[in-house]
């Protein structure tokens, strides 16, 4: 059932910019949209599945993740109220997932058919192309991001990957020193190499005066900076 003291959360949400709330409440009923709440480890999305559902994290958050070949477990991303996944795998329809999402903690999910969406035959169709719209800037910003993670991957070392990554934060910030998005774990797994290894190669360019950091905290060198 669709809990509709969730919109002031839903507004602020960049996929649904532009709407009111009655606007919005009369748009989710129509698609079917619905609301559900996910226990700790409860799996939402499992890696290889196809999926039809657009879905968005009201409250809790949940875990991409994938398991290697000796099952250990490698977060690939924290998605927390806000969030949105599945939704270039309900537009696709024929891709599989590339991740396990699970709940961590008690987690409360917002869901609909993105065959729902596009109905032709679907009421209040100006709403729907409202909607369509900012589903398609959000998958354009997930496009670009995904290319400056190519950007990372393409880099021959493990050094210049991290420098890439570290060097586009720092300009998204505008700053040399800032905080960026991913623990040393996602980081890792970011930048496709495990946790030991960007530990390591991290202090060695600390001991080099190529960087400082605290946990999330990083600052550049002046000269890597520009």
């Amino acid at each position: 059932m669709l809990r509709m003291q969730r919109n002031s959360t839903l507004l602020s949400i960049p996929l649904f910019k532009g709407f009111s709330e009655p606007e919005l409440t009369e748009l989710l009923c129509h698609i079917g949209a619905e609301n559900t709440y996910c226990e700790n480890d409860k799996i939402i999305l499992h890696e290889g599945e196809k999926n039809r559902y657009i879905y968005i994290v009201l409250s809790g958050f949940a875990l991409g993740v994938k398991y290697d070949l000796s099952g250990r477990e490698v977060v690939y991303n924290k998605l927390t109220a806000g969030c949105i996944f599945g939704d270039m795998l309900a537009v696709s329809k024929q891709s599989d997932s590339p991740v396990t999402v699970k709940a961590f903690a008690k987690t409360e999910i917002m869901r609909f058919c993105f065959d729902n969406l596009v109905a032709i035959d679907g009421k209040e169709p100006h709403l729907r192309v409202k909607l369509l719209k900012n589903l398609t800037a959000e998958l354009a910003v997930k496009y670009f991001d995904l290319q400056k993670r190519i950007d990372c991957l393409v880099c021959p070392t493990l050094r210049l990957k991290i420098t890439e990554y570290l060097t586009k934060q720092s300009r998204i910030q505008k700053k040399n020193t800032f905080n960026i998005p991913h623990n040393r774990e996602q980081l890792a797994a970011y930048l496709n190499t495990d946790r030991s290894a960007l530990s390591r190669e991290l202090s060695n360019m600390k001991k080099e005066g190529i960087l400082d950091y605290y946990k999330n905290s990083f600052k550049l060198n002046e000269m890597i900076w520009h």
